[in-house]
């Protein structure tokens, strides 16, 4: 378990491999999420597998911020999981999963802070910046589920 973490989760009338091929697609995340605006491949790499690098370039609260990542999980209709990297260390990892329902997925997204610098643990102890660090990572996570649900079931029937 790392410094704090939460996840969030929806329900996609799609199939797990649909679901999954559109959040795999790593040059898409920005489509999904309003913090990581663009995503690119590092070292030649242009499919999620396990080891493949990638950087996304997140803009939050009027900051802009990048980071290195590497492909941890990458079960096709299943899971895929990434950390970030921050100044050659483990930051943050995001995980995905992807679970068959009657109805179609039911997605998960969570994350976990396992390091950070100094000044963002003095920040997160200033009164109140939990809560909102938590209310802001809902927010944000609730709006990736719902443009990827968005997506998936517009073309659901192509997978």
């Amino acid at each position: 378990m790392g410094l704090w973490g939460d996840d969030a989760s929806i329900e996609i009338a799609a199939p797990p491999a649909t679901v999954w091929s559109l959040l795999s697609d790593i040059p898409r995340m920005g489509d999904w999420s309003p913090v990581c605006h663009r995503c690119e491949w590092l070292d030649g790499f242009d499919h999620a597998e396990v080891g493949a690098r990638f950087v996304g370039h997140n803009k939050a609260n009027g900051a802009r911020w990048s980071r290195e990542c590497t492909i941890t999980k990458a079960e096709p209709g299943r899971e895929l999981a990434f950390s970030t990297y921050f100044r050659g260390a483990e930051s943050t990892r995001w995980r995905y999963t992807f679970e068959a329902t009657p109805t179609g997925t039911r997605v998960v997204e969570a994350y976990d802070v396992v390091s950070v610098p100094r000044w963002v643990t003095a920040v997160r102890m200033l009164p109140g910046m939990p809560a909102k660090s938590l209310r802001d990572g809902q927010q944000s996570m609730g709006a990736t589920l719902e443009r990827l649900k968005a997506a998936a079931e517009a073309g659901a029937g192509r997978t």
